[in-house]
């Protein structure tokens, strides 16, 4: 299975370069409201100046953004932000501001509510389609997770529980439902950044959908799969902090 780094779970951004600087601070900028639709954008000159960047850095920067569907660059009427309803939320980026800019019971709210939709019925695709070699690399996922829970090494159990989920996606066959794992990502690692002590506790949970899928129960893999993601919400619920 592919694997991200934690800090690749929120995108390219966290790298520390110039071109990243300027994307990061203007995306989130914008997806926290500072910027919106309908005011004046700063020009690339200005911008410029800002960031001590050259014009090719911010116009690259602008285009970055523009492909989240944040900004529209046209050559008469210059920059201008975007509605939300035309940002890309499955990007990584878009997401992580989106976390930065929420309060954080909301944005587990809409996360959990996309999850529960999805997941569920994957997992019970999952249990009729999947091969053998699927259901493999399902268990060697969990398998991982327990290692890395044993190990408490908190970045393999971060990917090892995105591998697992992942894998489930993949054994589903259904390839828009792969795109799923975007918000997944995100949803692990800032539930690893709020409390890591979910992941002992439910890491039977996750044994529980891994032996349905195995034993080919689409039924018991769906109402496991619903029973993970409605206990974790709920831990997660308590644990979050309202002053973050």
């Amino acid at each position: 299975m592919l694997t991200l780094s934690p800090a690749a779970l929120f995108g390219a951004s966290r790298k520390q370069n110039r071109f990243a600087r300027v994307v990061e601070e203007l995306g989130g900028r914008i997806v926290c409201g500072d910027l919106r639709p309908g005011d004046p954008f700063p020009n690339e000159a200005d911008l410029g100046r800002e960031f001590g960047a050259s014009r090719s850095v911010i116009r690259e920067a602008v285009k970055s953004l523009a492909a989240k569907g944040l900004l529209e660059s046209r050559t008469r009427t210059g920059i201008r932000v975007l509605p939300a309803s035309q940002w890309n939320l499955l990007d990584l980026d878009v997401l992580g501001w989106r976390y930065a800019a929420m309060e954080p019971h909301a944005f587990f709210r809409e996360l959990f509510e996309i999850r529960m939709m999805i997941e569920p019925e994957a997992s019970a695709l999952a249990a009729e389609r999947a091969s053998a070699e699927e259901i493999e690399a399902i268990a060697k996922a969990f398998a991982v997770m327990a290692t890395a829970e044993a190990g408490r090494t908190t970045e393999d159990a971060i990917l090892a529980d995105l591998d697992f989920h992942r894998a489930i996606l993949s054994a589903a066959h259904n390839d828009l439902l792969m795109q799923m794992g975007k918000l997944i990502g995100v949803g692990l690692l800032v539930s690893y950044r709020i409390s890591t002590g979910h992941y002992t506790l439910f890491l039977g949970r996750h044994e529980d959908v891994l032996s349905a899928i195995r034993k080919r129960c689409p039924d018991t893999a769906r109402r496991m799969m619903e029973r993970l993601l409605a206990e974790t919400r709920g831990y997660l619920d308590t644990h979050l902090d309202p002053g973050r």
